[in-house]
């Protein structure tokens, strides 16, 4: 369900979606994704499981929805708005608001990679990077990459910071945000 009909969905409704999505979240900081059952999900939430079918599929529907819920958050919180400066320090104060917004989400991310759902996060790098080209084609990021295609571009920023924040929450001594960000100065070039 993509976030335009969600709105569309009537204040009980969006409750009900909100309860199974915490629900979740606290299950998976419990025991792996492959172990939980609809079940596990409903009671947690305090809803039947006809309910949980009137909304998702199953519970991996779920999850994506979960996931997809989590990217439109970074976007909406982590993306400049109303930016003027240059594309190079657009790029880095995005990166740093990501790392940011990723670190308070740690524990969720974490539960994620632990239980085997990490396969479901090819949505939020899917979402990304087509957020991203939306982005890279307007006006002011064109002029600034005049030679290069917003897809290609798109998807290498994406795929290469969608990795580092992978191994960046999973590690068990992560790296300071502040040496993150002054590597990823020396990777993205003047524009």
């Amino acid at each position: 369900m993509t976030h335009a009909e969600d709105e569309s969905l009537d204040l009980r409704q969006r409750r009900t979606r909100q309860s199974l999505v915490r629900a979740l979240e606290e299950l998976l900081a419990e025991q792996t994704f492959q172990s939980l059952s609809v079940t596990d999900i409903c009671q947690r939430a305090m809803v039947h499981r006809t309910t949980f079918y009137a909304h998702f599929n199953d519970k991996q529907e779920l999850l994506r929805y979960l996931l997809l819920g989590v990217e439109r958050r970074c976007v909406e919180t982590c993306l400049p708005k109303d930016w003027s400066g240059e594309a190079r320090d657009y790029f880095l104060t995005a990166a740093r608001n990501v790392l940011d917004f990723f670190q308070s989400r740690r524990s969720l991310y974490r539960a994620c990679l632990r239980s085997g759902a990490d396969i479901d996060a090819h949505v939020l790098e899917d979402q990304a990077a087509e957020d991203l080209v939306q982005l890279l084609s307007q006006p002011r990021f064109h002029t600034a990459f005049p030679d290069s295609d917003p897809r290609i571009t798109a998807r290498f920023y994406t795929g290469a910071m969608l990795s580092l924040l992978r191994w960046w929450l999973d590690s068990e001594d992560p790296v300071p945000v502040e040496r993150l960000i002054a590597h990823l100065e020396h990777f993205i070039p003047a524009l």
